[in-house]
């Protein structure tokens, strides 16, 4: 089989797979290139996947502010991924997996093995393809149509005085004074990386279409001046952009991972940590189609609904409800819904921030969360429900599925 794509995602379904005795190839445009992303997840959701040593730093004391002055505790621990350790586990986990170097362009259904073309002209064969290629995927299908996108600018600096408390995570302020409460909603998002060192990032939820860069940059200088904090070196700058809202895999000869597959966690933008999660079975799947000698699109079929079970469609949709409503709020709403959400007992907030509620828990999170919002952004909360993309979403997570759909 191969795994075309060398991300996170690529490299954990490659793993999988090697760990399930399948012969496994990777595919990816440099096999030698570094992450450059900046990539976190807590503690608890690494533990669950087994990977709870490829942390760089962790935060007990993880914080995040609505609006005004007082940080709220979250009494749990984040964590920053060490990338090249979380690289090098992956790859020990896979010593057996042939990696090339190539950019996959497309692929040829229509023989008796799959045949994946790079853009160089070289072809590679395979009973199974999975695309964890991101967004868009190079494999799989693509969404028509405009997409939210999650925006981020941030820098890894020195600071004439700390930009947070010291030693401490901010994984959301969303104070909008530094430049006067202007739609739409940014945050911070900073760390204490120690040695001096900070992490800080002006992000942009959810928008369609995203945020430009340089608004984000400008808001971020914008804040730091306002708390009187101005970076003394610049020692890394990162730019991301990825879609919130890709589509679900659809019928066809390639699996879909990672980003591709729509893992992109709809309300927040984390996916590495459920990558890591759902690779076994994903491994486990294709193994057993292959030893049934499955054609390539009931292999296929067989390895997304085991990756996206009709629980976790359901829960999917649920998410999209949600980042629906995210779209359609302004500043003060935005603010004032992320107060009364983590004001929730910390089981609702946990289980949606991670995966791990049950489609009837989210339905009940949500509920609860309606009602302990003010009545204003609850009526924007339910007008935004009442639009067609969300009822559209809505009625996927509430009703049983139909032939075809």
């Amino acid at each position: 089989m191969l795994v075309v794509g060398g991300g996170p995602a690529g490299l954990a379904a490659a793993a999988a797979c090697a760990a399930e005795g399948l012969d496994v190839g990777l595919l990816t445009d440099d096999p030698d290139a570094t992450w450059p992303q900046t990539y976190g997840a807590w503690l608890d959701e690494l533990t669950a996947a087994g990977f709870d040593d490829v942390t760089a730093h962790r935060w007990p004391d993880t914080r995040v502010r609505t609006g005004g002055d007082g940080d709220r505790p979250l009494d749990r621990t984040y964590c920053l991924i060490d990338n090249d350790r979380l690289r090098g586990t992956l790859l020990a986990r896979a010593p057996g997996v042939a990696v090339t170097a190539g950019r996959a362009v497309a692929l040829d259904a229509h023989r008796p093995q799959l045949v994946v073309t790079a853009a160089d002209g070289a072809r590679h064969h395979a009973r199974a393809v999975v695309d964890a290629t991101g967004q868009p995927p190079a494999l799989t299908r693509r969404r028509h149509g405009a997409l939210a996108y999650q925006t981020a600018y941030g820098m890894v600096a020195t600071f004439d005085r700390p930009p947070i408390p010291a030693g401490t995570a901010c994984l959301m302020d969303l104070d909008a004074r530094p430049f006067g409460a202007v739609d739409p909603a940014t945050f911070l998002y900073a760390m204490d990386l120690g040695d001096g060192r900070w992490f800080v990032e002006e992000t942009c939820l959810a928008r369609r279409p995203g945020l430009p860069l340089r608004e984000l940059e400008q808001r971020l200088r914008q804040r730091l001046t306002d708390r009187g904090v101005q970076p003394r070196r610049v020692l890394a700058v990162e730019r991301c952009a990825f879609a919130m809202d890709a589509p679900l895999p659809a019928p066809g000869p390639a699996i879909a991972f990672g980003s591709a597959a729509a893992m992109v966690h709809p309300a927040t933008g984390y996916s590495v940590a459920t990558a890591l999660q759902r690779a076994p079975a994903l491994a486990r799947a294709v193994r057993r189609a292959l030893e049934e000698h499955a054609t390539p699109s009931a292999l296929a079929a067989t390895a997304n609904a085991a990756v996206w079970p009709g629980s976790l469609r359901r829960q999917h949709a649920l998410y999209r409800v949600g980042l629906e409503v995210l779209l359609r709020l302004d500043v003060s709403a935005t603010q004032r819904f992320f107060d009364a959400f983590f004001a929730l007992p910390p089981a609702r907030w946990r289980g949606y921030l991670s995966r791990t509620a049950s489609p009837a828990q989210l339905q009940l999170t949500m509920l609860r969360l309606l009602g302990a919002l003010p009545w204003d952004v609850r009526r924007a909360v339910l007008s935004a429900v009442a639009q067609r993309p969300a009822r559209r979403w809505l009625a996927r997570a509430l009703l049983p599925p139909v032939s075809g759909r």
